[in-house]
């Protein structure tokens, strides 16, 4: 939980560094951009928690930051760092926005990628003491008019694997309201967001992990042996295949019950990523109509088997390769 918030504070964070970094080196290019860059802070209360160390800006091009530190609010001991980040992109107008940035080597406080405190205590069960710094890139679009937003997340960590995350949502007016108005209060308590999120809607989601490491070390892990160069034997094999066979057969047998359609492609879709035979998974839902989140949560909170089925059943869930 804690690593999944520091991840979501970064991104958030980076939102707000990034507009600095563009609004400062579009507006003044290379004179008096750390006058605009610091404005532009202050007005998002972030002044006295965000540090560079240079600034490279073209009026018709992108602007770039480099060596950036950033503080948490909440926690000024607690940090990141980032080696450059870039925005290709920002446009504000009339509460329409978009935006599309690039970052490369992002640093939690321990020095690492915040990757590595996502895995926990599975970290060094499967290999790993240490982690190549993160990269990824972020773009979307946020329409306070049409209450809509749209999210395209896409994270590169070497040794493990990439993620891309891609959110369509309306009825954002609350969600918004509760980011600019309550942001300190949410890094100590995320809870407090449940109200703005009573009306959401979520139009498209979809998440894709493509593999650059990790898998190999699962596979080793649960055949028995050392997650790098460890070598099962044929009894090792032989019951890995097995456990993995049970869990598909059972798989195909619950999907249904549980209102997940193309149960087969689904559940054939995961034993192949879990064997290591298919380097990709992704998972999508389209609702449709729209979802409204929270009474989605309210029906899979009942713990009525078929009202969990309905739930499910309007995701239109998709487990591919």
């Amino acid at each position: 939980m804690a690593g999944s918030r520091k991840l979501a504070y970064t991104v958030g964070a980076l939102v707000v560094v990034a507009a600095a970094a563009w609004f400062g080196g579009n507006y003044y290019a290379k004179t008096q951009v750390e006058e605009k860059l610091n404005a532009y802070l202050v007005e998002n209360g972030m002044q006295d928690n965000v540090t560079w160390g240079s600034l490279d800006a073209t009026i018709l091009g992108n602007a770039s930051l480099h060596d950036v530190k950033i503080t948490r609010k909440d926690d000024p001991a607690r940090f990141f760092t980032i080696k450059s980040l870039t925005v290709h992109k920002l446009q504000q107008d009339a509460g329409l926005q978009h935006y599309d940035f690039e970052f490369a080597g992002l640093a939690d406080d321990s020095g690492n990628s915040p990757f590595l405190a996502l895995l926990k205590d599975k970290a060094g069960e499967l290999g790993y003491d240490k982690l190549p710094l993160l990269d990824g890139r972020m773009k979307g679009m946020q329409d306070e008019k049409q209450d809509a937003a749209d999210v395209d997340l896409d994270l590169k960590q070497s040794e493990v694997g990439n993620l891309k995350m891609l959110l369509k949502l309306s009825q954002i007016a609350e969600l918004v309201k509760a980011s600019r108005t309550q942001s300190e209060e949410l890094q100590s308590n995320p809870l407090a967001l449940m109200g703005a999120l009573s009306s959401l809607k979520i139009h498209e989601m979809s998440m894709t992990f493509d593999d650059a490491g990790l898998m190999p070390r699962v596979v080793k892990v649960q055949q028995g042996v050392a997650p790098v160069d460890g070598k099962p034997s044929e009894q090792q094999l032989q019951a890995f295949e097995a456990r993995l066979a049970k869990s598909e057969s059972d798989c195909l047998v619950q999907a249904p019950a549980q209102g997940i359609a193309n149960a087969e492609e689904a559940c054939k879709s995961v034993s192949r990523f879990m064997k290591n035979e298919a380097d990709r998974l992704t998972v999508s839902v389209n609702p449709d109509p729209p979802l409204q989140l929270m009474t989605f949560v309210m029906q899979t909170q009942m713990g009525n088997q078929a009202a969990i089925a309905k739930a499910v059943q309007q995701l239109n869930l998709k487990v591919s390769n």
